[in-house]
């Protein structure tokens, strides 16, 4: 069946969810929203960007319909690593939003930041760039997207705080190590992103150690795959980011 016929019929299963109320689950699924990316994925060369896929759009659909539903929430913004859990349920007691896109990179975020100011957070968590690096974007490249992501939240959100968080590394034992996407340009972006962050008085955090083995790898107990995490992993860093989470009700 071709890519196009797939996407139809997923997009027709979408639309058919709206008429019983069922929409908003089927776009906050992340099994099928995995689908999405994987169907989008045949073909897509590197040089396409995430924003132009079904997946994104579909999130994107998501997003504005559920825009309202949280006042001043903590945004989490990023890619799949970011989609993949559910964040309101790790910190029950502040309102909280994923932002997260499977296969998105800097540029989707430049692509779709305006929803993010829009909510007026309260926090931002950020953490985006290793499917930049996938796609063959050099590690400067993504820097100067880093760089105008945070420049844009500096003027346009100025009491928002917004925690720059390092990537992780990904296990090259277990996923494929595509395009640029290697553990040392990580750490090389990493190394480049925290300075970003102290421009312009965000504070950097460094979560990487607490997944990495002695190798520089992504610790087989906390992925399923190599790149994307579990459970356990999520447990982890929703310890390592707690005492920097706004409990309070009012906006901070």
């Amino acid at each position: 069946m071709k890519k196009g016929i797939l996407v139809a019929l997923l997009v027709a299963a979408c639309l058919a969810g709206a008429q019983n109320g069922t929409l908003n689950r089927v776009l906050a699924n992340e099994k099928v929203l995995h689908v999405v990316e994987w169907v989008n994925n045949l073909g897509r060369k590197p040089e396409d960007p995430a924003y132009l896929t079904m997946n994104y759009r579909l999130r994107r659909l998501y997003f504005s319909l559920t825009a309202g539903s949280k006042k001043n929430p903590v945004v989490f913004f990023g890619d799949s690593i970011t989609f993949g859990t559910d964040w309101q349920r790790l910190f029950p007691e502040v309102p909280v939003v994923n932002r997260g896109i499977s296969g998105d990179t800097t540029l989707g975020l430049l692509n779709r930041q305006s929803e993010v100011i829009e909510l007026q957070p309260r926090q931002i968590f950020l953490m985006i760039g290793t499917n930049d690096l996938c796609f063959g974007r050099p590690v400067d490249q993504v820097v100067t997207n880093y760089d105008r992501i945070l420049a844009r939240f500096h003027s346009e959100l100025p009491d928002t705080p917004v925690y720059v968080q390092s990537i992780l590394p990904f296990n090259d034992q277990m996923y494929p190590s595509n395009g640029l996407r290697k553990n040392r340009f990580i750490r090389e972006l990493n190394a480049k992103i925290k300075p970003l962050a102290e421009k312009y008085g965000y504070a950097y955090l460094d979560l990487s150690g607490a997944f990495t083995d002695p190798d520089g790898r992504l610790l087989e107990q906390y992925t399923y795959d190599g790149l994307h995490l579990n459970d356990d992993a999520y447990v982890v860093w929703r310890r390592q980011i707690d005492s920097y989470v706004a409990k309070a009700s009012t906006r901070k």
